[in-house]
């Protein structure tokens, strides 16, 4: 939620926000899924408490109701920005989200609320999504009221899988706020996290912080009984959408997983594959532009080459495919770790 990115949603005509262009290329993929689940770093706090992008993020609320239209499902809001607006942000966020028909976890209004994990449903596949942030960014969570954002604590995170699992949930995913910035391969912090959240008991694993993509991999994951399941993480998701340019800060991706339930066996992660995106800026009569591009389809489009898309962005964003496709995977190659 950059301020750069209010100036091009901007629509001076209606006088309000309209940030549904900046998905209109990936909506046909992400509606073509069954759950969209993605890390909302900004709050949606009101006007009156002023828009703004960084370093204390405040979006319109009309970016609640573009991210369902995309189809989205779900967003996680545990970041380093869920208190970027005191507890009336976490609150107010929480209020549009619902008024969007958004699911959303990883800040609660009440200890109630944040007991009962979000479930999500499909085809008789129940996936239990949590989320957990390393820190505010130094902005105190009130004393009384500790259930406002999820901090990673690895006891709180065991017991919420549990409780997840309890509720009935085929697979946990959990979302991890971590990691260094702008760094491009995870570190041990944060792989010593992973391999606690697949110990729990968690299945997927999602991470976001560094702004910028950091590969995937599969591992096979033992239980208490000796039984084998496969678990998959990617270690940062890196910006979907953004005005950061450059440094790999302008690609960003989708990680597509297939899961599958036959009769009465247990669901399982069953395959998994990157698409990625990247963010094209450009001005049209005045007007900033940030347009999310999927760059497999778009470089495959050939000849009948976007009219918005120049000859040198095609060719940066030929680069980059490459580039991102062999970064995200290259712990695929690798032995599994158990």
């Amino acid at each position: 939620g950059h301020q750069e990115q209010l100036e091009a949603a901007w629509d001076p005509v209606n006088q309000t926000y309209q940030f549904a262009p900046s998905f209109a290329k990936v909506k046909p993929i992400l509606q073509s899924a069954d759950w969209v689940v993605g890390n909302l770093e900004t709050t949606l706090a009101g006007a009156d408490l002023r828009y703004t992008g960084y370093p204390q993020f405040n979006t319109p609320h009309t970016l609640a109701f573009a991210l369902k239209e995309a189809g989205f499902t779900a967003v996680t809001t545990a970041n380093n920005h869920s208190l970027d607006r005191r507890e009336a942000g976490v609150l107010r966020t929480l209020d549009h989200l619902d008024q969007a028909g958004l699911a959303h976890t990883g800040t609660f209004r009440s200890a109630e609320e944040r007991s009962v994990p979000l479930i999500l449903e499909k085809d008789g596949i129940r996936l239990g999504l949590l989320a957990y942030t390393y820190g505010t960014n130094g902005i105190p969570l009130p004393k009384d009221k500790p259930y406002l954002v999820n901090l990673i604590e690895p006891e709180t995170i065991k017991q919420d899988i549990a409780t997840a699992r309890s509720l009935g949930a085929d697979l946990v995913a959990v979302a991890l706020h971590f990691g260094a910035e702008y760094q491009r391969l995870p570190n041990q912090e944060q792989r010593k996290l992973v391999d606690l959240c697949f110990q729990y008991g968690a299945d997927l694993i999602l991470g976001h912080h560094p702004h910028v993509l950091q590969p995937y991999e599969w591992r096979t994951l033992t239980d208490e009984t000796g039984g084998t399941r496969n678990g998959l993480v990617i270690y940062s998701l890196g910006n979907f959408i953004s005005a950061q340019r450059g440094d790999f800060k302008d690609v960003g991706g989708i990680l597509a997983v297939t899961v599958v339930k036959r009769g009465e066996e247990p669901a399982v992660l069953e395959e998994a594959s990157f698409i990625p995106t990247y963010v094209h800026y450009y001005r049209s009569q005045g007007k900033r532009n940030y347009v999310i591009y999927p760059l497999a389809e778009t470089l495959a489009a050939g000849g009948q080459q976007d009219p918005l898309i120049s000859e040198a962005v095609y060719r940066k964003m030929e680069r980059l495919y490459k580039e991102i496709t062999i970064h995200t995977s290259q712990y695929l190659a690798k032995q599994k770790i158990g």
